[in-house]
């Protein structure tokens, strides 16, 4: 081979390695979560599983700000009601005109998203306590992707009220201290029964999930 042709061959040998640098570090930039190390939850977890299975969750921060996270303020971040065929974008400031359970909701998941597990702890009835734990701490939670869908609601002749819902929503970063059977970025369909008292209180009673 030549002079020329080696010379050919190192300038396009520069080039590919100037390119393969400049895609791994937009890669780096735009998905820095690729090259995160996750940490591997040491037992496997089945707390809405009729199976048992293990994930590598991502590290922990009580202190962790979501609003700060540029990727997860990109996505979809509103509670979605469903009632039938139709989803509807549930708007800051007209939580009241879906009634009470879905309030309620909306409510919820901003405690989850807060990690408040002290006024989380308070949104269940005697009732679902007496076969779960309340949390001791969980950290904010990158929630999106949010809905529930109303299944039922009756009205008793003591003034109570029942609801059945479905509820989806999927977590970004997961880091395994609020729900430790689901991956990040996946979601996984629960069912929901909350009872309404005369005072306007509304808790949950019971939660399970669907066997896939």
């Amino acid at each position: 081979m030549d002079a020329k042709k080696q010379k050919k061959r190192k300038m396009l040998i520069g080039i590919i390695v100037v390119t393969l640098l400049g895609a791994l570090s937009w890669i780096l930039l735009e998905n820095p979560q690729v090259f995160e190390i996750r940490t591997k939850n040491d037992k496997p977890t089945s707390m809405y599983s009729d199976k048992l299975y293990s994930y590598n969750f991502y590290p922990t921060d009580y202190d962790l700000d979501p609003t700060q996270d540029d990727r997860y303020m990109q996505y979809d971040r509103y509670v979605y009601y469903k009632n039938g065929a139709v989803s509807q974008a549930i708007l800051e400031g007209e939580e009241d005109d879906y009634g009470p359970a879905v309030k309620f909701f909306t409510e919820y998941f901003k405690t989850v998203i807060a990690g408040d597990a002290e006024t989380y702890n308070t949104y269940f009835t005697d009732r679902y306590y007496k076969d779960n734990k309340p949390y001791d701490r969980f950290a904010p939670q990158m929630l999106y992707n949010i809905e529930v869908e109303q299944l039922k609601e009756q009205t008793n002749d003591d003034g109570t009220m029942n609801w059945a819902f479905n509820v989806t929503y999927m977590i970004h970063r997961n880091d395994g201290t609020f729900r430790n059977d689901l991956d990040s970025d996946s979601s996984k369909k629960l069912y929901f029964e909350l009872i309404g008292y005369a005072d306007g209180t509304v808790k949950i009673d019971y939660i399970t999930y669907y066997k896939r």
